[in-house]
């Protein structure tokens, strides 16, 4: 007899419930990799646009979090800008034309959700 056919039924169950436990945990890594890489893309592609932007002279790298922070809301204020971004947001295609109905942007709650399970982030980024 193998060693398979000397174990009950009930280790059996177990061992192949470990294994289904053991794909979804590898399932799940890898979902939230490829979240964490998105986000990346995204978060290089607005540093860049911060960096595009910024007043010829100055250099983004030289303000704190705090600072970036109070200027881009200073900036995000302004009439303009909210006109633009209204203007942006209606040129925008719809989602269904785009990709069969499926929506692409992520949900800020499921984001923030996101963060809190899995693994450990260890930039310890801020929203």
């Amino acid at each position: 007899m193998t060693e398979t056919e000397k174990m009950t039924k009930f280790e059996r169950k177990a061992l192949k419930m470990r294994q289904a436990q053991a794909e979804y945990r590898e399932a799940f890594r890898e979902q939230k990799k490829q979240e964490r890489k998105a986000q990346d893309c995204q978060k290089y592609m607005m540093g860049g646009c911060v960096l595009k932007y910024f007043p010829e002279g100055l250099n983004a790298f030289d303000f704190d979090e705090q600072e970036m922070n109070r200027i881009i809301a200073c900036a995000f204020s302004l009439k303009d800008v909210k006109n633009m971004i209204n203007t942006v947001m209606k040129e925008r295609p719809e989602p269904d034309a785009e990709n069969g109905g499926e929506e692409v942007a992520y949900d800020e709650a499921d984001i923030n959700e996101n963060e809190t399970e899995g693994e450990d982030d260890s930039e310890g980024e801020k929203a």
